[in-house]
């Protein structure tokens, strides 16, 4: 291989590896689930478009760091899985040595990454985190290689996970602990001469009208434009070469939100330690848009076939390109909180009702159950989903249809809007062709959010308490 030109960016420790043609760059994470989210996936399509073929590696160990990746090197231990991607083709390896890991390819570049509880805390970094940079250096095959930290995510403000403890469950407190700890990993080390800072493209992308919906679980990226936030930096890292305008996006993610995941990576590598200002990107950071028509939304499985409806898969958590019924853009993102269950096509085909539904709107479901094991779906006791980047200046009103054919039991279904007030409802979806529930005057919450909750009525008397949402019709004023 045709030896490739390196050269730093900036005296923050960016790096930027360009390829002559006929050269590939190599690339090898040690990491775990946050590497997994942020090179498996678009990075290869995207260094395709910008002319850069990658061959991809990812030691992964899940939810390990430092600390506990030097103990398996020491102990060979061999738990590290090689995720790699060659010619865009995926492939799997477990129980792996991390030294067979490293040299399996004359790498250009390997980085390295604390687990996120402690991203954000240095004193956790050494000694293991230098154990490793050696040992990666004199193993790999290239004598060459360059050492890169890839800067983790925040998690998000309503996360969960245990290790948000460690920052007083503030994302903003992860994120300054995140980019200090950095700084200081940086500084202190220079055998690391460049920086790929996803937790700042994250954190500006959370800047911007996408709002807090870049992780799909409160910790790992959303598999959409989460994820292809992240690729866009290390691209740009790696490469030197800006994302803007790739015309390569990811099933799920149309060309606004793609243009936004872009600038926000964009924007990180110029600032990696500083979150930039996103509010030229997209659309505005509060929504003055009024729809020219009423919101329709399918929810079900695949496309309806009638374009004034939005098609609501569960295959997306969030859904970024919602349209009124004339094809214009809302603004609006639809994000499910809490998944249902499944989807399914059972509903009443044929109704009566003024919302007017095709056959494969109305047919078409999403379904949950509380009670009891029903296959391999997971039983929930209720599900949530948030219409958010509403304009708080309006009013909403949510007309609300849920069905469920052949049955011989009530499976009543209770809704829960809530926004500036709470509205509450109930619904029969059993053999449903008529009946529909109105929420009036809803007004969204004053970061233009308005939340609807779905669990089975008082009144279900399914021996798995089934509940279902099969459409809902918004009209604004």
């Amino acid at each position: 291989m045709r030896k490739l030109t390196l050269a730093l960016l900036s005296l923050l420790g960016s790096l930027a590896v360009w390829a002559h043609e006929g050269d590939t760059l190599r690339v090898l994470a040690i990491g775990n689930s946050f590497s997994q989210d942020a090179i498996e996936q678009y990075l290869y399509e995207l260094g395709r478009e910008a002319g850069v073929e990658m061959i991809i590696g990812n030691g992964y160990r899940g939810g390990q760091g430092f600390a506990s990746h030097w103990r398996d090197v020491t102990e060979g231990n061999n738990t590290f899985e090689y995720r790699k991607v060659v010619r865009g083709v995926r492939t799997n390896r477990a129980h792996m040595a991390l030294k067979a890991i490293v040299q399996d390819e004359p790498w250009d570049c390997i980085t390295v990454q604390q687990a996120s509880p402690e991203s954000g805390m240095y004193a956790t970094y050494d000694p293991c985190m230098s154990e490793l940079l050696r040992y990666a250096a004199r193993l790999c095959p290239n004598p060459d290689v360059r050492l890169g930290f890839h800067m983790t995510w925040a998690y998000a403000h309503d996360s969960t996970h245990g290790g948000f403890a460690n920052y007083g469950s503030s994302q903003q407190t992860m994120y300054d602990s995140i980019r200090c700890a950095v700084r200081q990993a940086m500084a202190a080390h220079p055998e690391l001469t460049f920086l790929v800072p996803s937790g700042t493209a994250i954190q500006n992308a959370r800047a911007s009208w996408l709002g807090d919906n870049l992780c799909r679980d409160g910790y790992h990226l959303d598999l959409s434009f989460g994820r292809y936030t992240a690729a866009c930096t290390w691209l740009e890292c790696l490469t030197g070469i800006s994302p803007i305008a790739f015309k390569y996006k990811p099933y799920g993610v149309d060309a606004v939100t793609a243009l936004t995941c872009q600038k926000a990576a964009h924007r990180a590598c110029a600032t990696p330690y500083e979150v930039a200002d996103m509010s030229d990107v997209g659309y505005a950071l509060v929504n003055d848009i009024k729809p020219s028509g009423k919101v329709k939304l399918n929810f079900g499985r695949g496309d309806c076939g009638d374009r004034a409806w939005n098609n609501i898969g569960t295959d997306l958590r969030t859904h970024t390109r919602i349209l009124d019924e004339h094809q214009h853009p809302t603004g609006i993102t639809l994000t499910a909180t809490q998944p249902m269950s499944g989807s399914n096509q059972n509903g009443v085909a044929y109704t009566l009702t003024r919302m007017l539904m095709p056959a494969k709107v109305s047919a078409t479901a999403h379904w949950g159950y509380a009670a009891g094991k029903f296959g391999n779906a997971q039983a929930r006791p209720m599900a949530e989903y948030t219409l958010g980047h509403l304009n708080p200046a309006l009013r909403y009103d949510l007309t609300v249809y849920a069905s469920r054919e052949g049955c011989k039991d009530f499976r009543q279904t209770t809704f829960v809007v809530q926004g500036l007030e709470c509205h509450a409802g109930s619904i029969e979806p059993a053999n449903n062709s008529r009946e529909v529930l109105l929420f009036k005057g809803v007004r969204p919450s004053h970061d233009g959010r308005v939340t609807l909750g779905v669990m089975p009525g008082t009144h279900n008397t399914s021996v798995h308490r089934f509940y279902y949402l099969n459409a809902i019709v918004v009209r604004t004023h």
